[in-house]
């Protein structure tokens, strides 16, 4: 005989299931609450990292500001120092020259400054690096231009701005453009760059862009934009292409104050501009030398083009080795040797190749580091923030900050 069930069995078998069911509501609103709790206080830690590696990331750009001052007035008191109380000779970027390796005098202030993170405990790192900027190919001094267009540009480099100064620019500009006939960019600008960014271009990963890139064509285009005239190497308007763009906008046709303006440059993209930041810079803003060899990285040295006039190359592997070899030797490559303790002459390095015709620029060494690249990296905890500023540091009124901004990805 099978028991009957009865309604009171009936009626606890559904509570069992009423309180199984608000046991698991139960749980999974604990769970979310405390998931959305964990996010909320996840959230809120990260927020405050963040605020405080950005404003330790500011704090490195001004510790680096004050740091070029002490440079800077290191440099101006051994450059008017009697010679017989400096206790042994210099060169002319003030810097003691009585031993002691390349990065001694002024120099030992700012270099390796970025060879490890300053630990300041609790997760928080600040790393800051400083780098010359002549220490690169600046793209302006391939292009000449009138010394009130060259003045208005560098103003408009200042961080507050100068409508004025941006308008005569462009005032000079148009004048270039209606009375010049023809391009302004000279020849053996264009066989340079041309080798420059072929040499760019074969050092980029394989993958770094799908499409074929024309050397001689983007270092056209780089010249054209920068030139005063409206006129392109190929006799076409300058702005043609610009001009079909949306927004459409016109050829710069004065200094480059940012490498960041390549992009605008036509057949330019993202990866050739990436790969291009190592090579070149647009600083010292109006100046017309060329690659400090003195502290250009190896990659950088491969872009000295020199020889006779009208039959120039880029120099070979070779002699980047011997120009790399001096630093390890305390020694400075110069125009001329000039009796200085730790100068060597150009026609003295390797087989003498430097001495054969000139450097294209032309850059006088040893050179006075003058625009510097300061780059402040903060970590706290998990949060990186990342500032660049550009400081010039030739106004007797101290450092001026001529650019900064926050990077962010692989910038």
């Amino acid at each position: 005989m099978s028991a009957r069930t009865t309604p009171r069995t009936r009626e606890r078998g559904i509570v069992l299931i009423l309180v199984l069911v608000v046991i698991v509501a139960m749980i999974t609103a604990v769970t979310a609450f405390q998931r959305r709790a964990m996010i909320d206080t996840t959230v809120s830690a990260n927020r405050l990292d963040a605020a405080e590696a950005d404003a330790l990331a500011r704090g490195g750009l001004r510790l680096a500001e004050v740091l070029l001052v002490v440079v800077r007035a290191k440099q101006s008191a051994n450059d008017t120092a009697p010679r017989n109380a400096l206790g042994g000779d210099t060169d002319e970027t003030g810097d003691l020259l009585d031993g002691g390796g390349s990065g001694g005098g002024a120099d030992a202030l700012w270099q390796g400054l970025g060879s490890a993170p300053i630990d300041l405990g609790d997760g928080r790192f600040l790393r800051v690096e400083i780098e010359d900027e002549g220490s690169k190919l600046n793209l302006n001094a391939l292009v000449p231009v009138p010394t009130e267009l060259a003045a208005d540009t560098a103003a408009l480099d200042s961080s507050e701005g100068d409508e004025e100064a941006e308008e005569r620019a462009r005032e000079a500009e148009d004048t270039i453009g209606e009375t010049g006939e023809g391009s302004s960019v000279d020849e053996e600008a264009v066989e340079y760059l041309s080798e420059v960014v072929q040499y760019v271009i074969d050092g980029m990963p394989q993958d770094a862009s799908t499409r074929a890139y024309d050397a001689k064509a983007i270092a056209e285009n780089i010249l054209d934009f920068i030139d005063g005239d409206t006129t392109a190497v190929n006799g076409r308007s300058e702005d043609e292409y610009y001009r079909r763009q949306d927004p459409p906008y016109r050829a710069w046709n004065r200094p480059l104050i940012s490498v960041d303006q390549l992009a605008l440059v036509q057949e330019i993209d993202p990866p050739l501009l990436d790969e291009l930041r190592r090579y070149v810079t647009v600083h010292p803003i109006g100046s017309t030398g060329g690659i400090n060899l003195n502290r250009a990285e190896p990659w950088v040295l491969k872009l000295v083009y020199a020889g006779p006039s009208g039959n120039r190359r880029l120099i070979d592997d070779r002699l980047v080795e011997d120009l790399y070899a001096l630093r390890d030797k305390s020694k400075l490559a110069c125009s001329s040797a000039g009796g200085a303790a730790r100068c060597v002459a150009l026609s003295e390095i390797g087989s003498g190749d430097l001495g054969n015709g000139e450097v294209y620029p032309e850059v006088d060494l040893p050179a006075t580091p003058a625009v510097f690249r300061v780059t402040a990296r903060a970590t706290v905890g998990s949060i990186t923030r990342r500032f660049e500023a550009i400081y010039d540091t030739r106004p007797d009124s101290g450092p001026q900050l001529l650019s900064w901004r926050r990077l962010r990805g692989n910038d």
